[in-house]
């Protein structure tokens, strides 16, 4: 498990796990399978239905291991502590999903890109993969990491460590409010040099969004994701704060995007405004073509006259 120090992996170790097989179940639509917030708060709805109150007969912490697949113990600690148990109601939190195992640890699954996928019987099982749970009644949940993932085992309350600990909100939370929003930025304006993205999706205050999310966001807040946070004005970041919460709502209500998929592999709703699908394509406000840049370890799509890097677009 990485240590509290320890960096995001860098973008070509991440494609190098891909392209050598560590996930193979993550590899549709030729994405990685980022869980962000609306991802993993259908999964865990999905787990309460299919699985809550099931009970668990064996584990596995996984038969395909590479470095960026993170535990938090031993094959025998999973199996004490898991076998024999029933899942609880999972939540979501941030980047995880949170399934409490009674009467005291958690499963937390995600923080990057992990795949659940629940299987009938063992007859569908990938051959290669990074957790395995069979339960009571035959069938089988499985997770595959593409890219960096991790599946810890924690007491009642414990969260995953390789965060640095700071203030951290849910941005569908009742707590983030536009005033909570202002002294986030200026608590994160604070500690760094930040940019608009950064502020979502690196290292960030708020939890739960990733690259997925942040090209829709800026998109509606008319905001360049490199944008310093410093030179908003506050319509902006009115304009900025409710992009946050209705994009993150609606891909909520549609159980997701559609490049991300749930516990049987179906899909969700939520197609992206801008992601690489829309790039050289008009921007359905102003005509103009949208662009591509990589910026902090991802692509950023973004309409060049809705989202001037300097501002100016203040309406």
């Amino acid at each position: 498990m990485p240590s509290v120090a320890q960096a995001p992996p860098p973008a070509n170790a991440v494609a190098a796990v891909y392209a050598g097989g560590g996930a193979c179940a993550t590899r549709q639509l030729g994405v990685l399978a980022m869980l962000e917030l609306p991802e993993v708060t259908s999964l865990a709805a999905q787990v309460n239905e299919e699985l809550a109150g099931v009970g668990i007969s064996f584990c596995e912490r996984g038969n395909s291991p590479h470095k960026w697949v993170w535990y938090s113990g031993s094959q025998e600690e999973y199996q004490q502590i898991l076998v024999g148990g029933t899942i609880g109601t999972a939540t979501a939190e941030g980047s995880l999903v949170i399934i409490p195992i009674p009467p005291d640890h958690d499963l937390a699954i995600g923080d990057g890109g992990c795949r659940l996928l629940l299987h009938e019987d063992e007859s569908t099982l990938p051959a290669r993969r990074h957790f395995l749970l069979g339960f009571e009644d035959g069938r089988c949940l499985t997770v595959n990491v593409a890219g960096w993932g991790g599946i810890w085992l924690k007491p009642n309350g414990g969260r995953p460590t390789h965060r640095p600990p700071m203030r951290r909100v849910s941005p569908i939370s009742d707590e983030f409010t536009y005033d909570c929003f202002k002294e986030l930025l200026v608590e994160d304006a604070a500690r760094r040099k930040c940019s608009v993205k950064a502020f979502m999706a690196g290292d960030p205050m708020v939890t739960g969004i990733g690259n997925g999310y942040v090209q829709d966001i800026c998109f509606r807040a008319r905001l360049h994701p490199r944008r310093d946070i410093t030179s908003l004005t506050g319509r902006e970041r009115l304009r900025w704060y409710h992009a946050i919460r209705k994009t993150l709502r609606e891909a909520i209500k549609r159980g997701g995007r559609d490049t991300e998929f749930g516990l049987h592999g179906q899909p969700g709703g939520y197609v992206a405004i801008l992601d690489k699908r829309a790039k050289g394509q008009p921007c359905p406000e102003c005509g103009d073509i949208i662009e591509k840049v990589s910026y902090l370890g991802g692509s950023c799509y973004f309409c060049p006259t809705c989202q001037p890097l300097e501002g100016g677009n203040s309406s």
